[in-house]
């Protein structure tokens, strides 16, 4: 009796220590997915500490080289106008100590040369690109992380799953590896796709994020056969037809959803494709009911058809 209370009371104390750290067993990954509001799931691999700082010496060396020059263009220029030559480099060191990651970040997609060079990325959390306010946000406690010697930024990275430092617990930030593969990419010909009538939708609007991915997914579509391209893009066109309370064929999303997802991000793409008009009203409880359902996936494609008819109405 005595061997199954110590068991339980093992047990116990187990799962009251998984519940207090549930990251106990799970192993340390650089993998991080984020699911969309369209359930779309985007991969990305995080940037450990040992890249970051070489994307760190590299821009330093930058900055350093160019201090170094404007520091001799501004000695000979003190020779003649000493003020306005000290004024400028004050200005400069300003810049080169709170602008340059801010600045590069913010209007170069969340990149610095450093971070170019070594494939890094500035993202935000939910995976959005950066704006320039979060990378300000982000750079403005830099001074923090780096007194003394990066040893509070680091000790936040190896304290977070994420890798973040002050900065970018603060912005809402994280630091990514671009996957360098280049896949072949061809043109989004628009004039050859017809909108959805936006009779046949609801108010639901995609956001940007989701635009983008279809743009990117429909500009590489020339990487995978016809099937594999439908079959990728089903349990997007799924979710977006349902957010959409799609009042249209419903073979066109069962049978051509990469001809559906299409056609949708040339409604929304193009401004004077979604703009309010009397038939553009909510949905009715009988178009509710007549939503699509989903079918198995072996019954959807056949080996002779022709979707050439669905990008158009």
């Amino acid at each position: 009796m005595s061997g199954v209370l110590t068991e339980s009371a093992e047990q116990t104390r187990s799962e009251s220590q998984s519940t207090d750290n549930p990251f106990r067993n799970q192993p340390l990954s650089l993998d991080y997915a984020i699911e969309t509001p369209e359930t779309v799931v985007l991969h990305y691999q995080l940037a450990g500490p040992a890249v970051r700082m070489r994307a760190f010496l590299i821009d330093l060396l930058i900055r350093s080289a160019v201090t170094l020059i404007l520091g001799l263009l501004m000695m000979v220029l003190g020779v003649f106008i000493p003020d306005v030559a000290a004024g400028l480099f004050l200005i400069w060191m300003f810049v080169n100590g709170w602008g340059y990651y801010a600045i590069f970040e913010g209007l170069w997609r969340g990149t610095t040369p450093g971070k170019r060079v070594m494939g890094l990325r500035v993202i935000h959390e939910n995976g959005h690109p950066i704006n320039l306010w979060m990378a300000i946000n982000r750079n403005f406690i830099r001074a923090v992380d780096s007194t003394p010697l990066y040893l509070p930024g680091l000790i936040a990275m190896f304290c977070s799953r994420r890798f973040q430092r002050l900065g970018d617990l603060t912005a809402g930030t994280i630091v990514i590896t671009e996957r360098r593969v280049q896949l072949p990419r061809e043109p989004i010909i628009l004039e050859k796709i017809d909108p959805i009538p936006l009779a046949q939708l609801n108010k639901y609007k995609p956001d940007e994020q989701t635009l983008a991915v279809i743009g990117d997914f429909l500009s590489r579509r020339v990487a995978v056969d016809y099937k594999r391209g439908h079959e990728l893009s089903r349990p997007l066109a799924h979710e977006l037809a349902r957010k959409f309370q799609f009042r249209g064929d419903p073979e066109l999303v069962r049978k051509f959803p990469m001809a559906f997802i299409a056609r949708v991000y040339v409604t929304f793409l193009r401004p004077e494709n979604y703009q309010e008009h009397p038939e553009h009203e909510p949905p009715t409880e009988h178009d509710s009911e007549s939503e699509y359902e989903p079918v198995p996936e072996e019954n959807i494609l056949d080996d002779d058809f022709d979707e050439s008819e669905a990008y158009h109405e």
